[in-house]
């Protein structure tokens, strides 16, 4: 089942061969919590020639709408619970039927529609700067030797670890890393030779399947 962290919906406009990104669906938060919706369109598909609203109340405008309902031309995209193919709908796109998050719903059984556009769902990301330092711990490794093995900069590690840093890019490598250690090995290896043979011996025993199926 599909966990409820989509933070916004990403709206695309497809063609027969491409698609083309026309803007992005948020929650309009106050500070009381979340008071509606706002949407607002891509500046490069405004330019566009061939570029079409989304619906009447989401004219082709550079402003960003405001509502404290879910848009019509959204609401309209997720099929009624009296419908009573509703709970196949569900079944079929991996959530539960009492599912009520509207960005969930739009992502999933509102995903495709009559329409040219798709909604793709904008999840939170998962992996942050206390994963990185989990993952680097894990490892045992000082930034400097976390770095060499990894091609990262011990300076941008550690300003990501110490959250004065985003490193978006660098966060999803190394989520790839953490996540998939048969490619955390590929590039252990590759950097080896900059390693102390210790803590190169220690590596290999911890990523020890891995090691023994490359040698």
């Amino acid at each position: 089942m599909m966990n409820n962290d989509v933070e916004a919906v990403d709206v695309f406009a497809e063609g027969l061969r491409a698609r083309k990104y026309t803007g992005r669906l948020e929650r309009d938060k106050g500070s009381g919590g979340e008071k509606g919706f706002r949407f607002t369109y891509d500046d490069s598909y405004l330019k566009r020639s061939d570029a079409v609203s989304i619906g009447p109340e989401l004219p082709l405008t550079g402003r960003t709408y405001f509502s404290e309902i879910l848009f019509p031309s959204f609401s309209d995209r997720i099929p009624s619970r009296d419908n009573p193919a509703y709970p196949e709908y569900c079944v079929a796109t991996g959530i539960d039927v009492s599912e009520c998050d509207p960005f969930v719903l739009l992502t999933t059984i509102g995903k495709r529609g009559p329409s040219c556009f798709v909604f793709e769902a904008v999840v939170v990301d998962i992996f942050g700067p206390s994963d990185a330092v989990d993952f680097r711990y894990g490892l045992d490794l000082s930034l400097r030797e976390f770095g060499l093995l990894f091609n990262f900069s011990p300076y941008t590690i550690q300003k990501i670890e110490s959250g004065k840093e985003s490193g978006r890019d660098v966060l999803k490598r190394m989520e790839i890393y953490a996540r998939f250690p048969e490619v955390a090995w590929f590039e252990m290896n590759r950097n080896s030779a900059k390693m102390h043979t210790d803590v190169w011996r220690r590596l290999k025993k911890l990523y020890r399947s891995y090691s023994d199926h490359r040698a």
